[in-house]
């Protein structure tokens, strides 16, 4: 390092342009690469006073660093930003790009005008029109897939077998099938760019969007009532689940200026990073941004929610409130709201949720693992054989949203168009199963857990009852085997029961559930499911 002339500090001002705020960290080092500060840029301006030296400036945004070394010999500015400077004694420092698979303009270099012109078109035009469905709605569904580039595209066309969009399907919540894209009907698509497009006018509720291939996924989608949903995601030689995006809008089209989906990416980032910390000025900015964008409130109070901050209490419980009441009234089937009010209960005194099964499943992933955490008391949030259960053992981790292993519907389709102004199923009060799913779950639907014993008293809460008193213990010695393949291979949930049967089997449904995180209902289906696979073995 230089020598310092003592007692003379030199001022360092970094300055971020606008489009970059909240998007980029600054850090600033030593020749020695001991840190002096790093702070995220939620102010337009970083003012430094240092001592005669080399420094490092580092960029960080979208998990791409650059790094700028300076000579501080003076007073400095530097600027974050593309557009050049009128003042000679500002350099500009150019951020890494970012990327986002939503066509966003501005600071994203992953926008291209051969996608973004298809985006905007086909985010306002039908592709698909439901024919059971003839009253002319205001709530569509718009997914758009599409490459990173055409060069990106160019790449991996000779390595596909079959047209890359062939795999996906878009089902309705009971598994009835609106389109299969490998028909080709009721899509958009262009193979010489690689994107491809579906809109539809349909009835509020949930949607799938399926995936078929390598590594199958199932995607909720909600569709709100009075609201438009736009989907985005990023594909390669797999789709990288890691890149939905999804927003509400009161038009039906796609608008790639809209600031408010910069801030959502920013939120989406500090979710799937587990970054629970919110910058006031982005509350503000959330606070109002919400109405014009339903999303951004909800990822936002889920993000405030979920973390142990308490200085915004009373803005975000009217945020909470809003949400339900005002920004998306009559929509109160929606599993995100359902997840959404039980991390409030859990944030507030006086917040409260209802105690009942969960039809659907959220988008969010954290909105789902607030509901799976409630289960572990509250049983009869999910219950045996429901979406769910299932959801639970199969759930994928690499998304903010909520992604897991195809459910499989039941063999015979349920139409849902029966009663368009609710086409929801309902709960009736104090049931244990979903009303309007008994069906939803083939082969899985009704089974009993045959415990191999001639008598349980009913008055006992089987939940609590060890396993050794509960099930059969030869059933207990046929799971536990090592040479008996009880569908562990790639299955964390069946062999951490496994594991936990091993060291002690003598524990309960409820001491696996807590120590696992799973509702006590999904460790009794797999208990069930292991018992029919042992009578199969036999």
């Amino acid at each position: 390092m230089l020598a310092s002339k003592k007692g003379i500090n030199h001022t360092l001002t970094v300055e971020i342009s606008e489009e970059y705020k909240y998007l980029v960290k600054i850090s600033v080092f030593d020749s020695n690469n001991r840190i002096i500060e790093s702070e995220i840029s939620s102010r337009l301006a970083i003012v430094f006073r240092l001592p005669l030296g080399l420094y490092t400036i580092r960029i960080e945004m979208n998990g791409e660093i650059k790094d700028d070394v300076i000579l501080l010999d003076k007073e400095k500015k530097y600027k974050i930003g593309n557009n050049k400077s009128y003042d000679d004694n500002i350099k500009i420092i150019s951020p890494p790009q970012q990327f986002s698979s939503a066509l966003l303009d501005g600071t994203y270099g992953s926008s291209h005008e051969y996608y973004t012109y298809p985006a905007v078109e086909w985010s306002k035009t039908d592709t698909y029109k439901l024919e059971e469905y003839n009253k002319e709605g205001n709530s569509s569904l718009f997914v758009f897939l599409r490459f990173p580039s055409i060069e990106k595209f160019d790449i991996l066309k000779p390595t596909f077998s079959k047209p890359f969009y062939s795999d996906f399907k878009i089902v309705d919540e009971f598994g009835t099938l609106l389109t299969d894209f490998d028909s080709k009907k009721g899509i958009e698509f262009d193979e010489q760019k690689g994107w491809v497009a579906f809109n539809a006018i349909l009835p509020n509720g949930i949607y799938y969007l399926l995936y078929t291939g390598n590594e199958s996924r199932q995607i909720p989608i909600f569709i709100y009532r009075n609201w438009h949903t736009q989907f985005f995601m990023t594909l390669a030689d797999q789709p990288l689940f890691g890149t939905i995006r999804i927003f509400l809008t009161k038009q039906r089209e796609f608008f790639p200026n809209d600031g408010t989906n910069k801030y959502i990416d920013i939120l989406l980032d500090k979710l799937q990073n587990q970054d629970f910390n919110l910058d006031k000025e982005l509350i503000a900015m959330v606070a109002h941004g919400k109405y014009d964008s339903p999303m951004l409130g909800l990822i936002c109070s889920y993000i405030y929610l979920q973390s142990m901050e308490t200085r915004s209490d009373n803005l975000f419980q009217i945020i909470a409130q809003n949400m339900q009441n005002i920004i998306l009234k009559d929509n109160q089937e929606s599993p995100d709201l359902f997840a959404l009010n039980i991390l409030a209960s859990n944030h507030f005194l006086n917040f409260k949720y209802k105690n009942e099964s969960i039809i659907g499943t959220p988008m969010m992933r954290i909105g789902f693992e607030a509901i799976l955490k409630a289960s572990i008391q509250d049983k009869g949030l999910i219950p045996q054989n429901s979406i769910n259960d299932f959801i639970s053992e199969n759930l994928y981790y690499d998304s903010p949203f909520n992604t897991f292993k195809p459910i499989p519907f039941g063999k015979t389709p349920v139409t849902r168009f029966k009663n368009v102004e609710n086409p929801n199923t309902r709960i009736d009060e104090g049931a244990t199963s979903v009303i309007g799913m008994t069906d939803f779950f083939d082969e899985k639907k009704e089974q009993t857990l045959e415990t191999g014993l001639e008598e349980i008293d009913p008055n006992l809460d089987i939940f609590s009852i060890s396993i050794h008193n509960y099930l059969n213990p030869n059933i207990i010695n046929i799971i536990k085997s090592p040479e008996v393949n009880m569908g562990t291979e790639a299955n964390w949930v069946r062999s951490s029961i496994i594991n936990l049967l091993r060291t002690n089997d003598r524990l309960s449904i409820n001491d696996i559930s807590n120590q696992l995180n799973l509702s006590g209902n999904t460790i009794t289906r797999i208990f069930n499911d292991w018992q029919n696979e042992i009578k199969d073995i036999k």
